[in-house]
């Protein structure tokens, strides 16, 4: 199996998608294509012209198209009678038993119709062929999206479908209902906290290996998934917000906890406090007195130096 349809994820794929690397810029020209779709028509570059588009890539295996799904849906009610919407399916991010990386066009038009009928999507859903040719002409992003004109060129893209304000924006420059600003966001934080939201649920349902592959990649992002998943009944970016606050509240009381034995240890060492100048005077004058004779005493304080008849003199007092 070649590079771009990998059998397991790893890191290097990971690091891949986490900015844009290629593809095209905005004002650049939409890559031809001629896609079928998973209700049995074919999609053309083409058929998009003459109104504003939406182009965004998905999987069944990927937890950042499922996380996309209820952000996607509400802006269709808002926008899809001045914005064509459209999804390409693309190569699958967590391959596993249930879902492996398909090696012909018939298995991955089935993945298609089943990422469809999960998610309920109600626009069109085109199936990019098995090599992936413009998934990859476009940069080969798991769940970018591009925002193309009515003369079919690139307006905005975005490196996450389910990043709302980046959508938002890229409505608004499609539109021509934007001043100048940016035209491509790669925001991270918060679209990777709603796909980790629902990633150990999307592994789940691809297959024990695909578990397995993210475990060995990246063992902190699984646990913290699996850690998300206890907090179900939120939202996708919900179940990372506690997990993460969790997370921090464990880790607080770790911290606590190591300084209460640290101090409990400190208790237990027995440290003698430094003596008051009066006892340590009283203390000299007991052992002068115990070493001298008073005929030697005496004599010393006579013919002793200042200091020595001082001391002499106070400690026989």
């Amino acid at each position: 199996m070649d590079e771009y349809r990998f059998s397991h994820f790893d890191r290097e794929v990971l690091g891949e998608d986490v900015a844009f690397h290629g593809g095209p810029a905005a004002g650049d020209a939409l890559p031809d294509f001629d896609l079928p779709t998973t209700s049995g028509g074919r999609l053309r570059r083409d058929d998009l012209l003459g109104r504003p588009a939406l182009i965004t890539f998905a999987s069944v295996t990927c937890p950042m198209t499922a996380s996309a799904a209820p952000i996607l849906k509400a802006l269709y009610e808002a926008y899809s009678g001045r914005v064509a919407f459209v999804t390409v399916y693309v190569r699958e991010a967590h391959p596993g038993e249930r879902y492996p990386q398909p090696d012909d066009d018939e298995r991955k038009l089935e993945h298609a119709r089943e990422y469809e009928a999960r998610d309920e999507i109600p626009w069109r859903v085109a199936v990019d062929d098995i090599e992936g040719t413009f998934h990859q002409a476009m940069d080969g992003h798991t769940n970018a999206a591009w925002f193309i004109d009515a003369d079919g060129r690139v307006a905005f893209r975005s490196l996450w479908s389910n990043d709302e304000r980046a959508l938002r924006r890229g409505f608004a420059v499609a539109l021509g209902e934007a001043g100048r600003g940016a035209v491509e966001r790669e925001s991270r934080v918060l679209p990777l906290l709603r796909g980790l939201g629902v990633l150990d649920e999307v592994l789940e349902a691809a297959g024990p290996s695909a578990r397995v592959d993210v475990k060995r990649a990246a063992l902190p992002v699984y646990a913290f998934a699996r850690l998300a998943r206890q907090f179900r009944p939120l939202p996708p970016l919900g179940r990372s917000l506690a997990a993460g606050a969790t997370t921090l509240a464990a880790a607080f009381l770790v911290v606590r906890g190591l300084m209460r034995l640290l101090r409990r240890d400190d208790s237990r060492i027995e440290v003698t406090p430094p003596r008051r100048p009066d006892v340590m005077e009283e203390d000299m004058g007991s052992r002068v007195r115990h070493a001298l004779t008073p005929e030697a005493a005496e004599r010393i304080a006579r013919r002793g130096r200042p200091v020595q008849r001082y001391v002499i003199e106070r400690a026989l007092r």
